[in-house]
């Protein structure tokens, strides 16, 4: 297929006007739940980015998926890729275990003009292609949640620790360091620890004044953990970042992500002898808290000195673009 190389305004790609497209395009979605990253590949190279609204079904309904379904086809549609084009569809999206999620978007793009196969998978397995491609190692994500990945054979052996919910799992990811935020503040309020400027800020953030405001809030089931996890931004305010309770939430989270990643190397290791690891790193707390990023290398040059660092690939839009090309070798 002929292409000309796209150029790039704001968050959309555009196509050169010469561009022939007639041999299909797949189309990869990055769905979150407030906004979707769009990216049309045809197998060689990025063709057209652009963004919709939020993809997560469990969170706020068929509705929502359906406009932003619309969106992405009328967007691709004006763009000048007809659905008739498409080859397959590639989507990385949170609560897909939901088996009502994968099957409500294949009939929406049906019902758009997309007869094309559809792949729906977890975001963190989009992520995964993108970072790591076939390569063989690992990739962490610390978001709302938390989990680390591993593959080895080509992509044929997976492996996981983590991921399961922040009820019972989800170390080391902004959910649990929020939590943990708003229980150094109850501990420092009834004399279990010393005071902390954490009370203060999270104040300051909810818009509230007393401790009884903070546990209305907290269990007030109209806030979701979303809401909690974003308290983990907190850690990074400059009058919070040197505070004895901010800097143990922090190391806490740090040690608790190491094991992630230590937990999957090792069983990659035992299957599969021994060898350098890529690790790739993903999600909110380990692109914005640079203690815990820190604190995390540092430790696995520790205990892990056969993991490598490296910068993801690509992105996870382009993991599920390629998740889609797989579907038509």
């Amino acid at each position: 297929m002929k292409t000309n190389r796209i150029r790039q305004t704001g968050s959309v790609s555009h196509r050169g006007e010469a561009e022939d497209i007639s041999g299909g395009y797949y189309i990869g979605m990055d769905g979150g739940g407030t906004s979707t990253t769009i990216l049309v590949w045809d197998g060689e190279q990025e063709l057209f980015r652009t963004t919709a609204g939020g993809l997560n079904y469990n969170s706020f309904g068929p509705e929502l998926v359906q406009r932003t379904l619309r969106q992405v086809a009328s967007d691709l549609t004006r763009a000048g890729f007809a659905p008739k084009d498409c080859l397959a569809i590639g989507i990385g999206c949170a609560g897909v275990s939901n088996p009502a999620v994968p099957a409500y978007m294949r009939e929406k793009l049906a019902e758009a003009g997309y007869g094309c196969p559809v792949l729906v998978v977890g975001d963190e397995e989009a992520a995964m292609a993108g970072g790591l491609r076939k390569q063989d190692g690992m990739l962490l994500i610390s978001g709302t949640g938390s989990v680390c990945l591993g593959q080895a054979g080509q992509g044929t052996k997976k492996y996981r620790t983590g991921g399961y919910g922040h009820l019972i799992d989800d170390e080391g990811s902004a959910y649990a360091m929020g939590r943990d935020i708003l229980s150094a503040v109850i501990r420092a309020e009834d004399g279990r620890d010393v005071p902390t400027v954490l009370r203060q800020a999270v104040f300051e953030r909810l818009g509230i004044s007393s401790i009884p405001e903070m546990i209305g809030y907290v269990y007030d089931r109209n806030h979701t953990k979303k809401e909690i996890a974003a308290l983990a931004s907190l850690l990074s305010l400059p009058q919070v970042k040197e505070d004895a309770a901010a800097k143990r939430i922090m190391d806490k989270a740090a040690g608790q992500l190491k094991e992630l990643v230590a937990t999957v190397a090792r069983r990659i290791r035992e299957d599969n002898g021994a060898g350098e690891l890529t690790l790739v790193l993903h999600g909110s707390v380990l692109k914005k808290n640079e203690r815990i990023r820190e604190q995390l290398k540092a430790g696995l040059a520790q205990d892990c000195p056969a993991v490598r660092l490296e910068e993801a690939a690509n992105d996870a839009a382009r993991g599920a673009a390629e998740l889609a090309g797989d579907l038509c070798r």
